[in-house]
This record gives C-alpha cells, sequence and structure tokens, in this order.
C-alpha cells in the first residue's frame, strides 16, 4: 500500500504546538482468523491489543476495552464529514482550518493521499474519551483506526490537545 504523506504533513503542522497528532500506519504481520472478525467490535479490540499498537501507543495503555463497544463504524462518506467536522473544531485554542471550503479540501487530500476505495475498509471512530489512558486525559480528542483487510493493513490518524 504506498501513501503520499503530503496531506499528513500539512495535519502534522496544523496540530504541532497546541496538541498532539498522530499518524501510524501498521502491516498486520500475523495470520488472522477472519471467521472470528465478523463482529466489527471484536476487531477493533484485537487490533488494539496487537504488538503493532503496544510497541507504538505505550502511552495508551491501558486500552479500556469495555469503551471500545462504544466505538461508531462509519462509511466512506461519513468518514469524510467526521473528517471535515475534526478539522472545523480545531484544537482547544486554535483553529485548523479557515473554514468548510478549506476543511472539505484538505478531508479529500487526504482521502486521495490514503490511494485505498474506501468501500474496502473498516473505518472506526473513537470519539469517546474514556478508550485509553492518554484519551482519559485529554480535553478534546479524536481517533479513528482504519483497516483494510485485503492489504492486511491498517492505521490510526487522530489527536488529542490537554488544554
Amino acid at each position: 500500500m504506498k501513501i503520499s504523506y503530503q496531506t499528513i504533513d500539512v495535519l502534522k503542522q496544523k496540530y504541532t504546538g497546541t496538541s498532539q497528532f498522530y499518524f501510524s500506519l501498521f502491516r498486520h504481520t500475523k495470520p488472522m482468523d477472519f471467521a472470528l472478525h465478523t463482529e466489527k467490535t471484536y476487531l477493533l479490540k484485537y487490533l488494539l491489543s496487537s504488538e503493532e499498537f503496544i510497541e507504538e501507543y505505550a502511552d495508551f495503555l491501558p486500552v479500556n476495552v469495555d469503551e471500545l463497544d462504544q466505538a461508531t463504524v462509519l462509511n466512506r462518506y461519513e468518514f469524510e464529514g467526521s473528517l471535515i467536522d475534526m478539522f472545523l473544531r480545531g484544537t482547544c485554542t486554535e483553529p485548523i482550518v479557515a473554514d468548510e471550503i478549506e476543511a472539505r479540501k484538505l478531508a479529500q487530500g487526504l482521502l486521495s493521499d490514503l490511494r485505498v476505495e474506501l468501500d474496502q475498509w473498516v473505518v472506526f471512530k473513537l470519539g469517546n474519551l474514556g478508550w485509553s489512558k492518554a484519551s482519559m486525559e485529554a480535553t478534546l480528542s479524536c481517533f479513528y483506526i482504519v483497516f483494510y483487510a485485503t492489504r492486511r493493513c491498517w492505521f490510526i490518524l487522530g489527536f488529542d490537545d490537554n488544554y
């Protein structure tokens, strides 16, 4: 899976100084029994207990698995709309975009840079602050966990702001 980091770099710059911005891409290396992952919440719990996540996001541990049941599964348009909303909200102290046009352009640029048909993804939105230790300490937080089964890849995109 080839990703352009152009929009990711823009987002990192926009969030730097006011909050923490996260983007990590993982290739799932262990065999997965996809029949076990027909329930989407189970898939999310499986990914967040993986070695990849634990190694990269030790500050988020422990993950409150009971709160993961509150995650929202988004389709392609809901994901785009949710990104636009996240950009419009900004951080606790700073705007990320000037207006809805810039937010839409940034969201569409990000989705274009990811270069994957969104219909083939499972997108989880973790809007509940109680899902991890780090998010519970945040004043404002939004995370997406995106799984692409055919490429055995997944990524995390999000931010938190401790004001």
